[in-house]
């Protein structure tokens, strides 16, 4: 793996889509940059026995470019601790309706809230039994917070936002529009 120079050295390595605090997820995107030319495989076999338990490789892919992969969209899934909530499919059909999804979010540089409309941030919400999943799509100007589509459908409380799954993030720059998939 390379390393930058100085007197603290750092590795060439960074995580795609780093997730929000609290967010699992069961699959990640990493890009490294290497010294030496290696297969797809060598680095494999060679990240294998570095990696701590329970962390396992699953692929490796050469970019053959110096463009950083791209964020595209990325799927989020809850399992709900009740069968379904009373009115949350009303509540799914609304907010899919909507043409504006306006809310307030702060931020720890300036306390004053301002007004942002997420509803093109937001790509898709489906229910299915217990389970909710939700996409977000990443654009030039921006995406929504996983907790303000839960706050949209009345379901962000600490205990869901620490239920939250991350499952897939799509990605471009990886020679084709590649996701990355919850194993």
């Amino acid at each position: 793996m390379a390393y930058s120079a100085g007197y603290n050295p750092r590795p060439h390595l960074a995580l795609v889509s780093p997730r929000p605090v609290g967010i699992s997820c069961s699959g990640d995107l990493l890009v490294l940059t290497l010294e030496d030319d290696l297969s797809p495989r060598q680095v494999c076999l060679r990240l294998a026995d570095q990696l701590p338990e329970g962390v396992n490789l699953t692929e490796a892919v050469d970019l053959n470019t110096t463009r950083f992969p791209v964020v595209q969209d990325v799927t989020y899934c809850l399992r709900l601790s009740e069968p379904q909530p009373q009115g949350l499919a009303q509540k799914i059909d609304r907010v899919l309706k909507s043409d504006h999804l306006e809310i307030e979010r702060a931020s720890h540089k300036d306390p004053q809230p301002r007004r942002l409309d997420i509803r093109p941030y937001l790509g898709r919400i489906d229910l299915s039994g217990q389970q909710l999943s939700f996409t977000l799509v990443n654009t030039d100007t921006g995406s929504a917070r996983p907790a303000e589509v839960l706050a949209l459908l009345d379901l962000d409380n600490p205990y869901n936002r620490s239920q939250l799954v991350r499952s897939s993030l799509r990605c471009s720059n990886l020679g084709s529009n590649a996701t990355v998939k919850q194993t």
